[in-house]
């Protein structure tokens, strides 16, 4: 009786808890569904913590329910598992219209979760949506994780998987010339950097040209961790990913297990002061290529006189690696065609932004679709802006791809 009593008190903790929470908890007053993302944050960033006083048995059952329910989402959209190159994949096709036998385009996605989060399974609904909807051929990426797989794991396998299907783009009956490559926030960048191994590369010169790359609110960079978006929306916890979320994640990708280098990250002290005003930096992270419509009144242009020599030193090769970081790259000339998505209530806003005024500057065709109430995330909820943005992208795939 007394421990049933003591869970009974808990529980009402807990409801009186989040309650308060989602009453309190500040927002930006004119973003999309606010109270919706009140009650999801929470559980996004601080999931894992709720897990911990579970039972593990109660924790993997409802795991492997979410997950079959995620694959029972969209039942008219065959799939089947296979492994393309060492990574598992899941690949999507649509049954053609009646009569139709003509090559179909192909999207190769690669899931967010921050490098260390995310599964095909989790991202069934979405993928088998734009089979359906772009009667396409997708294939999901089931690529390794951070922190147990740190960089380059990540985009290695990414690459494989992608390499090995445009060698064999006939055994799907798909187009060579209609080719996407597509990934939301870890997955843009994922998207983003194979893309640029494909375009620079010599090794691959000789595949299939990508039609398209589309980078639904990408983490490009993990240099200034102070840019207009991330002043701006840095310190809200009720935006899914807030400052100290990114920063944790870039940090679990670049080190693994091998060192927290979160706080410093936090207030850009893990580079030098000669590094953030290299000629390099300027070029590729300059927030005058932001234009001033983004900068709040608040805004001011972090500091570079400071700066630990030692770290920086330490890290320096990754953190300026396009592989890790596809904003890092000086030169953009012969990338393919881009979609970039971002949304103003989102931290990483502004290096969709940066990469595709970049773009455009190296004369690659970029379209730039920034939503005004929007929030990381919003491609995968059913909110008024994702919809908007899923339908403004399928709109744009069906006339390009």
């Amino acid at each position: 009786m007394v421990l049933v009593r003591g869970i009974l008190v808990a529980f009402v903790v807990a409801v009186v808890a989040v309650a308060t929470y989602v009453v309190f908890a500040p927002i930006p007053e004119d973003v999309d569904s606010p109270w919706m993302l009140k009650l999801i944050s929470p559980l996004m960033t601080n999931g894992h913590y709720v897990g911990m006083f579970l039972p593990c048995g109660l924790v993997d059952w409802l795991d492997e329910r979410f997950r079959a329910n995620a694959r029972a989402s969209e039942p008219g959209v065959p799939y089947r598992d296979a492994v393309f190159d060492r990574v598992q994949v899941r690949i999507f096709a649509a049954e053609p219209a009646e009569g139709k036998t003509d090559k179909r385009p192909a999207i190769v996605f690669y899931h967010g979760g921050g490098f260390v989060s995310g599964h095909i399974d989790v991202y069934h609904p979405l993928t088998a949506m734009l089979a359906r909807e772009l009667n396409a051929v997708v294939v999901s990426v089931n690529y390794l994780l951070a922190p147990k797989y740190p960089f380059p794991a990540a985009i290695d396998d990414s690459t494989a998987a992608i390499v090995w299907f445009l060698k064999h783009l006939g055994d799907f009956n798909v187009d060579p010339a209609r080719v996407a490559i597509m990934g939301d926030s870890a997955g843009g960048n994922l998207a983003a950097a194979a893309a640029q191994r494909l375009t620079f590369d010599p090794e691959y010169r000789d595949l299939p040209r990508l039609k398209l790359q589309v980078l639904i609110y990408p983490c490009l960079q993990a240099f200034d961790f102070h840019t207009p978006s991330y002043q701006q929306n840095g310190d809200y916890n009720t935006l899914i990913v807030n400052r100290r979320f990114a920063v944790t994640a870039w940090n679990k990708y670049l080190r693994g297990n091998r060192g927290d280098v979160t706080e410093a990250m936090v207030i850009n002290n893990h580079t030098s002061a000669a590094a953030k005003s290299s000629p390099l930096v300027q070029k590729c992270l300059s927030h005058d290529l932001i234009p001033d419509e983004f900068k709040r009144p608040d805004y001011r242009a972090p500091s570079t006189d400071f700066g630990d020599d030692a770290l920086y030193e330490e890290i320096k090769d990754v953190l300026l690696d396009p592989d890790y970081a596809p904003l890092m790259r000086e030169d953009l000339r012969g990338l393919p065609e881009a979609y970039i998505l971002t949304a103003e209530y989102d931290v990483l806003r502004d290096e969709g932004i940066m990469y595709a005024k970049r773009l455009e500057m190296a004369g690659v065709p970029a379209t730039l679709k920034n939503y005004k109430k929007g929030f990381h995330g919003l491609f995968s909820f059913p909110s008024e802006v994702g919809k908007q943005g899923v339908n403004d992208f399928l709109q744009f795939a069906r006339e390009k791809l």
